[in-house]
């Protein structure tokens, strides 16, 4: 599965805009959607969005944390639950935004994607683990 990181969200990490830990993330599932690190707004990626008409909501992120090591850093949050039992996809991918998942804004920003390669469930429980973190930068050092 591909991971990848949209380049105006990850800036805004990077240099202090936002700060992971504290301000509101939140996922939304994605079908039919092409990864580009050109979207820079939630308006771009929302017409890909699985419908809320079933089972599927948008899950704001839990336990936010931001670890630091000798060579990376790593994003991490609680595991994404979508429900349990619920009926939802397939979903080529996740994606995280900055903002409020109740009140997704047009702006709103996507910092992180996550391909699922079709994945759905059907009356089961739809969950995003993240046992090694959300995602992780390597830190290399040129001196």
């Amino acid at each position: 599965m591909a991971s990848s990181a949209y380049k105006a969200g990850f800036l805004r990490l990077v240099n202090g805009t936002k700060t992971f830990a504290t301000d509101g993330y939140y996922a939304i599932l994605v079908d039919g959607y092409v990864f580009s690190d050109a979207h820079d707004a939630y308006s771009d990626i929302s017409a890909t969005e699985l419908s809320t008409a079933g089972d599927y909501d948008r899950v704001a992120l839990g336990s936010k944390t931001v670890a630091y090591s000798t060579d990376k850093v790593r994003y991490d949050c609680a595991n994404i639950s979508f429900g349990d039992p619920v009926s939802i996809g397939p979903a080529d991918g996740i994606v995280i935004l900055e903002g409020t998942a109740a009140t997704p804004g047009a702006s709103d920003v996507p910092v992180f994607y996550q391909d699922l390669n079709d994945l759905q469930s059907t009356d089961a429980v739809f969950s995003v683990n993240t046992p090694n973190g959300l995602y992780e930068i390597e830190i290399n050092v040129v001196t």
